[in-house]
């Protein structure tokens, strides 16, 4: 891509701090198909429509461009409605266990944004690992199978796939029920029991629990983290996923809408709230996984508050190399990013090939 298509891009999806005009400078000439691929590739075709319509900057793109973006913010909406559908309806199912579990990342988030920016393909749960069966059993109660969904269909898991997953991902096999409601056939729910790619971290994941709120800042309330501890989840699962070597693989990485989760609930923050923050992940023994989130998403999106990411950079100091480094776990191998341009790594064909490993 150009690199005005790659500032396009971002322009596109910084919804919390529009520029029109340089939005209206750059969409005549760079609104490309190379353009729309990533908005789509990175789930924020959406967005991208919202701040086009926000803007008053519609007209000024491509009919299949804007299109595009519209039936998907169309498609989003008709998503969502069905998601908070069965988001209650989950939160009746597991109306016994509220002080067992948390919903984490877009069970809140797609309510959080505005209307049809943001979805979610299922519920994560978090839970006690003494807690998985009672929960996983009243999912089974209420018609949830554990298995995947291939090609559209429903497959149930094998035995053997339960029981790895289990002792090897810190996760069960999804619950997943058959629900045939607009843009969603299937409604699935995630266990975690672990908040790093293996089974462990259980004093953190219990202290977390211990602070489970009601949310009802959207259209349903639900049990979730504390607001600053759901903030650190957030940022525990993005470097779990931006630093390990299969999923850098899979190339999704780096997929924008996860550092926009952050970019949106940064936006307003204060220096009390990071305070707070930094107070509660030191803590939790997570600080330095809380700076390189929260400046992997300012070198992406662009600082707000540059006070506050500045003092966030300065704490860092010395130990910078948490922001170019990743991990094979199961081949014990350590890799460190040759390019450290955070904008150039996202836009890389193949951010693997940018990897050399440390011996």
């Amino acid at each position: 891509m150009k690199k005005q298509e790659e500032d396009l891009f971002f322009e596109l999806c910084r919804f919390k701090n529009k520029k029109a005009d340089e939005m209206e400078a750059l969409l005549e000439d760079y609104a490309s198909p190379s353009v729309l691929g990533h908005l789509f590739f990175n789930r924020m075709q959406a967005i991208a429509y919202g701040t086009l319509k926000d803007c008053g900057l519609l007209w000024l793109v491509n009919r299949e461009f804007r299109n595009s973006l519209a039936a998907a913010h169309q498609q989003n909406s008709q998503k969502n409605n069905s998601f908070f559908d069965c988001l209650g309806r989950l939160c009746e199912i597991l109306s016994p266990h509220t002080k067992r579990y948390a919903m984490l990342k877009g069970a809140l988030l797609c309510q959080l944004y505005p209307e049809g920016y943001r979805t979610s393909n299922d519920v994560d749960l978090l839970v006690r690992p003494k807690d998985v069966t009672v929960i996983g059993e009243t999912l089974q109660d209420a018609g949830f199978r554990q298995g995947h969904i291939q090609n559209g269909e429903f497959v149930p898991a094998t035995r053997r796939e339960i029981v790895e997953s289990k002792m090897l991902r810190g996760e069960t096999v999804p619950y997943i029920l058959e629900v045939n409601l607009p843009q969603m056939r299937y409604f699935e729910v995630d266990i975690n029991f672990s908040l790093d790619y293996k089974n462990g971290d259980t004093d953190i994941l219990s202290d977390m629990l211990a602070h489970t709120v009601v949310n009802r800042s959207g259209k349903r309330g639900i049990v979730t983290l504390d607001p600053i501890d759901f903030f650190i989840h957030l940022c525990m699962h993005l470097y779990k996923e931006t630093t390990t070597l299969p999923w850098v693989k899979m190339k999704r990485d780096m997929t924008l809408y996860k550092f926009c989760d952050l970019y949106m609930l940064l936006h307003d923050w204060t220096l009390e709230d990071m305070q707070s923050l930094f107070r509660r992940a030191e803590e939790l023994k997570v600080s330095d996984i809380c700076r390189a989130a929260i400046l992997w998403t300012d070198d992406l999106f662009g600082a707000h508050n540059t006070a506050l990411v500045d003092g966030v950079r300065s704490d860092l100091l010395g130990r910078e190399s948490i922001l170019h480094e990743v991990i094979a776990p199961s081949e014990h191998k350590k890799f460190i990013y040759t390019e450290r341009d955070v904008r150039s790594r996202f836009f890389a064909e193949d951010r693997t090939a940018l990897l050399k490993e440390v011996r």
